[in-house]
């Protein structure tokens, strides 16, 4: 009778074992398929910081997944007549790219406005404005979604390789996935 107990209670520990093990395996539920955690470098939070510096944006944001894969390819800085730095991210062989623009004051693109639909990040206003070097070529059209978060102007924009910035589902769920880059 002993080894029947024992053999059920062994039975119970085994596959309560095995169901705490496949929780803690479960994906980040707040991550949409197709995507991971970002992961910085210290080196690249420097760099970060850094342009930052230059440009005087006091409070950097990050998001907080991008599309498997991807990984920060280099931070560009711009100290001319608008001061910004851009995130720019991509994977080797993956098709696509993100761009996030970070300055103390509002950054548009050169053109013509095509197209502005509102929509709200987090409850915060923000923008999608589409953009042209003509009002004729809308086919050349290149989106970006435009808000402010505190005192920095941001801009996310994803395109396929060779394609313009489009509208997508998955830079409204980066945008409100920022969150401040800590030193």
């Amino acid at each position: 009778m002993i080894r029947y107990f024992l053999v059920f209670l062994l039975s119970c520990v085994i596959f309560i074992t095995g169901c705490t093990q496949g929780n803690q395996n479960a994906t980040n539920p707040s991550i949409p398929e197709g995507y991971e955690a970002l992961v910085l470098t210290d080196q690249q939070k420097t760099e970060i910081w850094e342009a930052a510096e230059k440009t005087g944006v006091e409070k950097v944001y990050i998001p907080s997944f991008v599309r498997k894969g991807q990984k920060l390819m280099k931070v560009v800085v711009s100290t001319g007549d608008v001061f910004y730095f851009r995130l720019v991210f991509s994977g080797e062989g993956e098709g696509y790219y993100l761009q996030i623009t970070e300055s103390p004051e509002e950054v548009l693109l050169d053109g013509v406005i095509i197209e502005e639909k509102e929509t709200k990040i987090k409850d915060i206003p923000a923008k999608w404005i589409s953009f042209s070097n003509s009002r004729d070529n809308v086919e050349a059209a290149s989106a970006g979604l435009y808000f402010k978060m505190e005192s920095t102007f941001i801009r996310i924009a994803e395109s396929e390789f060779k394609k313009p910035f489009k509208i997508t589902q998955s830079v409204e769920e980066m945008a409100a996935s920022l969150q401040p880059l800590t030193k």
